[in-house]
């Protein structure tokens, strides 16, 4: 009877799904401070009304499975930080970073010019 409780629980667990919590965050794309690789931490500073103050800073970790998109073109990291580097920005041009709440790391940088 104990190892039917066991399995039943075991199996209970290994069937939750797994969700994470996404945050998406609109910023200006020329506060987005990337990293040389996708191994390091990226900066940026998320759209604020009037004032905007150190806590609407935020810090996240790229990895190798972060997606990056520039003007709806998925592109490889190099790729996407050499042309993000020669942009020029205009005040209808955006930036969305998505990142998993409880591990901080992006999922997603999305720039449109």
């Amino acid at each position: 009877m104990t190892i039917r409780k066991i399995l039943i629980a075991a199996l209970l667990v290994l069937c939750q799904p797994a969700f994470a919590l996404l945050n998406a965050v609109e910023s200006a794309p020329d506060s987005i401070i990337l990293p040389a690789t996708t191994n390091g931490m990226v900066s940026f500073k998320a759209w604020c009304d009037d004032e905007c103050e150190d806590k609407h800073k935020k810090r996240a970790r790229l990895t190798a499975n972060t997606k990056f998109v520039l003007d709806g073109q998925a592109l490889k990291y190099e790729d996407f930080r050499r042309r993000y580097a020669a942009m020029r920005f205009s005040e209808d041009s955006y930036a969305l970073v998505v990142y998993e709440a409880d591990t901080n790391t992006v999922t997603e940088i999305e720039i449109s010019r």
